[in-house]
């Protein structure tokens, strides 16, 4: 072997072995989050690495892809629209607040951009960076799947509340949620190695995924199971093309599961706070700042938002959540419970023209990969990625958590695996297969 064969080779590795690490890392950052308080901020850290690789390459290359400088440019404006509404109003007096603001709204964008130019430049064996990940995953998931089955017969104190008679899953979390966020990464991790091996459908692997989705017995997770099965049908089993029909169809079948919950929550409020549900008095509190600071912005950390709650707002006080249950200085456990509300509020009408289009045009972009692949898998981990995007930012601040991180790396990186396994891999889904992005 050449010293240069050996020098590309070794890069390889050491990118392979990068790639591998980190999907092991989010794998169990959610676990490791109820052990150290710490282990929260991994995503940030994780995003920052990649955006600062983004930015070297930058300038080593001195050339920007026009999908890229998009995306920076909304990504400047969104910053620049909520920090004239900081130093405009000065609502938010903590530095900290508004930094840490600034990396919860934009860490997923980062993530694009820094993943998209990581597998761009170094050579990837991508079946050895997911080999262990992958096994892990699947101990993972049979252990929750253990878990959750006896959770339905035996109270093992490991749900949250009844609901329709049965106990709702929430594994050692306590939050049902972080099970769900779970099991999407593992979904979405198998579906990349079904890319990647033709032959290998995971079907056992996922159909219990699928099981744990309605287990959880969330409005929410029963609407992503849902979704999963129509798309894998639509796309794995028939291999459709198009899915604007089904789509539809699906689309209403979510909203007749979903209304429930959005007429508990943003309608008759909930019964322990009756006319008080916080995800109603944000969309309210969102809607009327809007209003009030029109066209600005009330700027980073002043509400909706993780920081707005640490660092307790001025305007809650102001509007009156200190004295909701679950939203005072003391109690802010729903202070943290929705996207849109705080995206209208903070960032004014053009930040939230900026914002709708940066995560818009980020969707589009995988989306356009995703096709591009050819690879069915691969179509199926993209659209039921921003599926859930965009069910989960009605109930929560999702695209500010890390499992919009951990997912966003993986699809970001499912179609370069592909790209680099070959067109025999990038077969597996049909004639579209195309290399390079």
């Amino acid at each position: 072997m050449r010293a240069g064969d050996r020098s590309a080779a070794g890069a390889g590795l050491g990118a392979s072995g990068a790639l591998g690490l980190i999907t092991t890392v989010f794998l169990f950052q959610t676990l490791l989050e109820n052990f150290f308080y710490k282990a929260s901020y991994i995503d940030e850290a994780i995003a920052a690495l990649f955006l600062g690789y983004f930015v070297l390459d930058l300038l080593m290359s001195a050339e920007i892809r026009m999908e890229d400088l998009l995306i920076c440019c909304f990504s400047a404006v969104v910053v620049a629209a909520g920090l004239y509404g900081n130093f405009r109003f000065g609502i938010q007096g903590s530095k900290a607040a508004i930094l840490i603001d600034i990396v919860s709204h934009l860490k997923f964008a980062c993530l694009f951009l820094g993943v998209s130019a990581f597998c761009r430049v170094n050579r990837v064996d991508y079946r050895s960076a997911i080999r262990l990940p992958v096994l892990l995953a699947k101990a993972y998931l049979a252990v929750l799947f253990a878990f959750g089955a006896l959770n339905l017969v035996a109270d093992i104190g490991m749900h949250a509340e009844i609901r329709y008679g049965l106990r709702v899953y929430s594994f050692i979390f306590g939050t049902p949620g972080i099970v769900t966020n779970t099991v999407l990464f593992i979904i979405t991790l198998l579906l990349l190695e079904c890319a990647l091996k033709l032959g290998k459908g995971n079907r056992i692997w996922l159909a219990m995924a699928e099981v744990l989705l309605i287990l959880v017995i969330k409005s929410r997770s029963l609407i992503l199971a849902m979704v999963f099965a129509a798309l894998y049908v639509s796309l794995i089993i028939e291999k459709k093309h198009s899915l604007l029909y089904r789509g539809a169809l699906i689309l209403a079948a979510a909203g007749v599961i979903g209304y429930p919950q959005f007429e508990k929550y943003f309608v008759n409020g909930v019964a322990v706070n009756a006319g008080h549900a916080p995800r109603l008095l944000f969309l309210e509190g969102g809607i009327q700042l809007f209003k009030e600071y029109f066209p600005f912005g009330t700027g980073f950390g002043t509400f909706g938002s993780g920081s707005a709650a640490k660092y307790y707002s001025q305007l809650y006080y102001d509007m009156g959540f200190d004295a909701v249950e679950g939203m005072s200085p003391e109690d802010p456990k729903c202070l943290n419970d929705t996207f849109w509300p705080m995206i209208l509020a903070q960032l004014g009408l053009f930040g939230t023209i900026a914002y709708v289009l940066l995560l818009f045009g980020i969707l589009l972009g995988l989306n356009k990969r995703a096709r591009k692949s050819g690879n069915y898998y691969i179509r199926l981990a993209t659209l039921f990625y921003a599926v859930n995007v965009l069910v989960s930012s009605i109930q929560s601040n999702y695209p500010g958590n890390n499992s919009m991180c951990m997912l966003t790396f993986l699809v970001t990186m499912m179609p370069f695996a592909v790209s680099a396994a070959g067109p025999e891999r990038a077969a597996a889904a049909g004639p579209e297969a195309h290399n390079g992005y």
